[in-house]
């Protein structure tokens, strides 16, 4: 299999590496906005329990605040999760000024001529 930048010019394969770049960080924004909209979602939703937990309280119903509790559990994983997510995006793909030039990752090669 031929290489694909064994008779490119220098410039191409380093434009061609930036164009791609450009293009993981912007995948990397748009899934950022994503998770940061489910997690606004949840936290949405694990508010609307908390209240409702205390409505049922407030009613002597334990079994129903039991159940709440437990639906708001499983939402308080689900923050954590998408915590996990964003952090570990972000990590990979820190955010950047305008016009600033990305550091090769550690460990990464570059390729030589």
């Amino acid at each position: 299999m031929p290489s694909l930048t064994k008779d490119r010019p220098a410039g191409d394969v380093e434009s061609a590496a930036a164009a791609n770049e450009t293009a993981d960080q912007r995948q990397a924004e748009y899934f950022l906005r994503l998770l940061a909209q489910s997690r606004h979602h949840v936290d949405h939703r694990i508010g609307t329990y908390q209240k409702a937990i205390v409505a049922a309280e407030a009613a002597g119903d334990t079994e129903g605040a039991g159940g709440l509790r437990r639906m708001a559990c499983a939402e308080e994983q689900d923050r954590q999760t998408l915590d996990r997510l964003i952090e570990n995006l972000r990590r990979r793909f820190p955010v950047r000024a305008p016009g600033e030039v990305a550091q090769a990752p550690r460990g990464a090669r570059l390729a030589a001529r």
